[in-house]
């Protein structure tokens, strides 16, 4: 097994963040890093490979394996490797990248674990995927996750999108969702997280949840969301106070529906085009505060275009790029 580049700069990440010269989550070359969606899985790779091989150091097979890789990159013996402490390595003794990417493989050998797999949802689609434990997941338009199970841990990379988890029931295997710079964990319940412009969100429809940071350097203590409450958290993996679930919209979408109750327009379209190839647009961003109402069958345009025409006064004049929105000639609001 063989590391690429971006397995070696993640692993070199990876050891400046538990090392004496750890450097800050606000660093531009670090933000600017794991935006890629290739170096945040290499990043988490490491991350999972680090504790599989804490796990396992005093096995006779791995510490033989450990000590070939700390060799290699750093000219230290078994002894030396295993008696360092489980996280506070400094970065000299990690051996960077080479230390840490041999670890991972060796350990993902030693537990024969599965392939990732990835599950994605074009434009407009929305897609249910049954996982191994008996959990199942709604994957909403234009989205994108990651599944990596272990005897220990089930985890989730939600890469881009928004996705609805029905959890099964399973205390010694705490189910975690990741997006962004936050991790959603639970042990069996519902609930969705969205990847937005601002962030992420997270609504509880069933049961409890715990959401906190998972970036470098984030310390802020996790924060407990009920059914019927959700939170949002920013890039950097601040976690907002709880706020209502967005149940009418989750509950909309998961049945083809959008569901406004008196939203700005600007905010509507913006969920409207989640699922089309052809946004429509204002001609004046002024428009964007009128509010609207109404039901309407997600990829029905006809009706949505119709309903604004009724009810807002607004033309829509079709491109093949874009579907342009403006006033109704001689109507002043």
């Amino acid at each position: 097994m063989s590391a690429s580049a971006d397995d070696l700069q993640a692993a070199e990440w990876f050891a400046q963040a538990r090392s004496a010269q750890r450097q800050p989550a606000s660093e531009p070359a670090w933000l600017e890093w794991i935006e890629d969606d290739g170096h945040q899985r290499a990043y988490e790779n490491c991350e999972l490979a680090w504790e599989l091989a804490a796990e396992l150091r005093n096995t006779p097979r791995i510490t033989a394996l450990l000590a070939a890789a700390d060799s290699l990159a750093a000219g230290r013996t078994a002894s030396t490797f295993a008696a360092r402490p489980k996280w506070r390595v400094p970065l000299r003794q990690i051996g960077l990248a080479a230390s840490v990417v041999a670890v991972g493989a060796v350990a993902w050998l030693f537990l024969n674990r599965p392939a990732t797999l990835e599950y994605a949802t074009a434009v407009g689609e929305q897609h249910t995927v049954v996982l191994a434990d008996g959990s199942s997941v709604l994957l909403n338009t234009d989205s994108l996750m990651r599944v990596e199970f272990s005897d220990h841990r089930r985890r989730i990379a939600l890469l881009r999108g928004e996705a609805l988890f029905s959890v099964s029931h399973d205390p010694s295997r705490p189910f975690e969702v990741r997006a962004l710079q936050g991790v959603t964990t639970a042990v069996g319940t519902q609930f969705d997280v969205e990847i937005t412009r601002a962030g992420a969100a997270v609504s509880v429809l069933e049961g409890t949840v715990t959401v906190g940071g998972a970036g470098i350097g984030t310390s802020a203590p996790a924060v407990a969301v009920a059914a019927g409450s959700g939170v949002g958290y920013s890039e950097d993996g601040g976690v907002s106070a709880l706020r209502p679930a967005e149940v009418d919209r989750i509950q909309g979408w998961r049945t083809q529906r959008m569901v406004f109750n008196d939203i700005p327009l600007d905010t509507a379209l913006t969920e409207y085009n989640r699922y089309t190839r052809t946004p429509i647009v204002l001609s004046d961003p002024a428009l964007g505060s009128r509010h609207i109402n109404g039901v309407f069958h997600i990829g029905d345009e006809a009706a949505f275009l119709s309903a604004l025409d009724q009810g807002l006064h607004l033309k829509a004049t079709r491109g093949d790029a874009q579907t342009v929105l403006q006033p109704q000639a001689g109507y002043h609001p």
